[in-house]
């Protein structure tokens, strides 16, 4: 994979959206919505299942083909304009293999839709998708497993290891001060808190050793989110395992950078070591809100004499964007987290899936060691395994191809 063309960290004003800033505003209006309009259409759907689908599925294929009409929407074969390299990796894919893909231009903009035109029993179908080209029958969901906590209550039912949590509604009556002391208490520190739905570690506190280090978590991640999750803070690797018609596709495994103390330097004079001897991949470590506050969650400040041997992670977010490192190691894989892995697929019902986990060390047995399952993601960004600074990676985008089948797509 082009080193030139991979990805690079984005400038957000916000340091708690990291590299992919959101409108807070826009987003807390959008969780409320999902969480206090859409949970009134479940019951609607489960009635009637197959009318809604057929329904639903011919919303997209409408909308841009009538927009199209009016000359507000084209369709572009330009590979460069992909929206995001998870798609421009799906759309080398398909142009290896002669399948016509398009992206949708909206007034002049590319957005990150496509459509796929192909031949299903001699006839000529078009199906739109957002990034990821997933067969219309394996779109079905029972639950937004995207919802940290909707995935942790199903996990529980199966024993599928999950961190100590409690959700967390904002404007719930009982969420009293009173009440975050009761959470405080009745979780192991150290703590994380974040949004319930949402994903790249946007607004997530980690480390938390005091209540009023939750408390300032709270009104933190409450900015972009009005339902959050409080967890167990897990101890180890952040790893994201990938998974493609039920079987392992790819595993990484993400580091956040950290320094070492001599007893002799500050922290701030760590980093700029170590930037000065990071990877021409790596990116520089950012000194922001972001990071004085996880370090003061530590008990560190920036100016502050690192004491000899004392290690100190500088942000929950991992990965060479950040400073930190990444391995794509599949191969090396103990074994027993496959199973578990390919059971946690089985019961999402998930063609496609990444769950992000944190595990000691992946390499040794999974009953080993406390480990956990914290998200899932039913979009999930297979470049991660592409671009990563060692290890080799599998061809996803093709095993996500392959589950198209017989469908005449060239």
């Amino acid at each position: 994979m082009s080193q030139i063309n991979e990805p690079h960290v984005k400038q957000s004003s916000c340091s708690y959206c990291g590299d992919a800033p959101i409108n807070h505003t826009f987003s807390f209006i959008e969780s409320w919505v999902a969480f206090n309009v859409e949970a009134h259409l479940v019951k609607p759907i489960k009635i009637f299942p197959n009318l809604l689908k057929d329904l639903v599925d011919l919303i997209p294929v409408f909308l841009f083909e009538t927009l199209a009409l009016l000359k507000m929407t084209k369709f572009s074969s330009d590979i460069n304009k992909a929206n995001t390299f998870r798609s421009k990796i799906i759309w080398e894919e398909a142009k290896k293999r002669g399948i016509l893909m398009e992206q949708v231009i909206f007034f002049g903009k590319p957005l990150d839709q496509y459509r796929l035109i192909f031949k299903n029993k001699n006839k000529k179908k078009k199906f739109y998708f957002e990034s990821i080209p997933i067969r219309p029958e394996f779109l079905d969901m029972k639950q937004n497993w995207d919802d940290k906590v909707a995935l942790k209550q199903e996990f529980e039912k199966h024993d599928i290891p999950i961190p100590a949590y409690f959700e967390f509604p904002l404007w719930h009556f009982k969420n009293t001060k009173k009440n975050i002391r009761k959470i405080f208490s009745k979780i192991k520190n150290p703590l994380v808190v974040k949004p319930r739905i949402g994903s790249r570690g946007r607004h997530t506190i980690t480390n938390i050793n005091s209540l009023q280090q939750l408390q300032e978590g709270i009104s933190i991640a409450g900015q972009i989110c009005s339902h959050l999750i409080i967890e167990e803070h897990l101890k180890g690797n952040v790893c994201r395992a990938t998974l493609v018609n039920g079987a392992m596709a790819g595993f990484y495994m993400g580091r956040a950078p950290t320094l070492f103390g001599d007893g002799q330097r500050s922290v701030k004079e760590l980093i700029e070591e170590k930037d000065k001897k990071r990877q021409n991949r790596v990116e520089p470590i950012r000194i922001s809100k972001e990071l004085h506050d996880h370090i003061g969650r530590s008990g560190f400040a920036i100016d502050d004499i690192l004491p000899d041997g004392v290690s100190l992670p500088l942000s929950h977010r991992i990965g060479r964007l950040f400073g930190g490192t990444t391995c794509e190691m599949l191969d090396e894989l103990h074994p027993s987290f496959i199973s578990i892995l390919e059971k946690a697929t089985k019961i999402l019902g998930l063609s496609v899936v990444g769950f992000d986990a944190i595990i000691p060390d992946p390499t040794k047995p999974a009953y080993s060691q406390h480990w956990g399952i914290i998200e899932c993601n039913t979009l999930p960004f297979i470049d991660l395994h592409y671009y990563a600074l060692e290890g080799t990676h599998k061809n996803i985008a093709g095993m996500i191809w392959d589950m198209w089948g017989e469908a005449s797509l060239s």
